[in-house]
């Protein structure tokens, strides 16, 4: 593995590339940053397909659609034609689902841009981290900068979105963080109150009722002085999580069961990061429970599989996994 020093040099290495095929993917459940990530990063390529380990959040799906991309272009294939396999807002093989095993025997050149914590590819790469950077959009933006390469007004709007949502709405963001947004919205024309509605799609009134009903008979249990919110969510587990911690809960899980798999989404407070707490850490370690895989970052992370009778065990383990490793209070 071959660690790339600096941006510059990052940026380097994709004009050696320009003339090159790749093929972009990202971790399981591809989100907003992901995407855009993988999306934008496309243009330094003659030619480049985004794929998908396994599917991509619905939430992402409808913000494609509304900025005015095919949802439908990004697609489960593995190309082993490609010249190069670039991996944005993931950094190693095993949080790639079902394209786990077809990176680590693929033969051409492997590129990984994340901001995460650094892990062991277990193959040889070329490897970016920028941890001090709240996401992969975030690195592809300044690439753009630095490269000089003109963004679409749509390009701009998926970026600042990809930006605006890992860092949970700015929650977790540096002065760069604003500044970049800024730079975008210059660029594609909108306002922020209208990217901020695009990441906040509004069910139906019957779906909302739902959800209430659903947040409210969930189960509620203080373990290690931890006050978990957790069940099964009729509409997006995802959105049952969120919910939940706007409302008091400390860390919650919400499951959805659809015809083929079990899907879980868990969310943490921002300030429980302190207490060494890694949602996607733990994640991944349970997926194996479930017949699947997972991950995501400390404060909001997920995992899916097919053994869809093993929600209470799942979420028995999780709540045991959070209470042991809480770290000084």
């Amino acid at each position: 593995m071959e660690k790339i020093a600096d941006m510059g040099s990052l940026a380097n290495i994709l004009r050696s590339y320009a003339g090159k095929s790749a093929m972009l993917t990202f971790h399981s459940v591809g989100d907003t940053d992901a995407l855009a990530s993988a999306i934008v990063l496309s243009k330094f390529f003659r030619s480049a397909r985004v794929s998908t380990p396994d599917f991509i959040t619905s939430h992402s799906k409808n913000i494609l659609h509304k900025l005015g991309f095919n949802p439908d272009s990004i697609t489960n294939f593995f190309d082993e034609g490609a010249d190069v396999a670039v991996l944005t807002d993931v950094n190693n093989l095993e949080d790639c689902g079902k394209f786990s095993a077809s990176l680590a025997s693929f033969s051409g050149e492997l590129l990984v841009v994340d901001h995460h914590s650094p892990k062991t590819i277990g193959r040889q790469a070329s490897v970016y981290n920028d941890e001090s950077r709240n996401s992969a959009s975030s690195i592809v933006f300044a690439l753009v900068e630095l490269a000089g390469i003109k963004l679409t007004k749509h390009e701009a709007n998926l970026l600042a979105l990809g930006i605006i949502s890992d860092s949970a709405e700015f929650i977790n963001s540096t002065p760069e963080t604003f500044t970049q947004v800024g730079k975008l919205l210059q660029i594609s024309g909108a306002s922020y109150s209208w990217l901020a509605q695009l990441l906040k799609s509004t069910p139906s009134a019957e779906e909302r009722l739902r959800s209430i009903a659903e947040l409210s008979s969930a189960e509620k249990n203080i373990v290690s002085g931890i006050l978990f919110v957790y069940g099964r969510a009729g509409y997006q587990a995802n959105h049952m999580a969120e919910d939940a911690i706007r409302v008091g809960a400390d860390v919650s899980l919400f499951y959805t069961i659809s015809e083929t798999e079990i899907s879980f989404s868990a969310r943490m407070r921002p300030e429980m990061e302190s207490r060494g707490i890694h949602l996607g850490v733990i994640m991944k370690g349970l997926a194996h429970m479930i017949g699947g895989s997972g991950g995501g970052h400390p404060g909001a992370a997920g995992a899916y599989g097919t053994a869809k009778d093993r929600a209470a065990e799942f979420t028995r383990a999780f709540i045991d996994e959070v209470a042991k490793r809480k770290g000084p209070t």
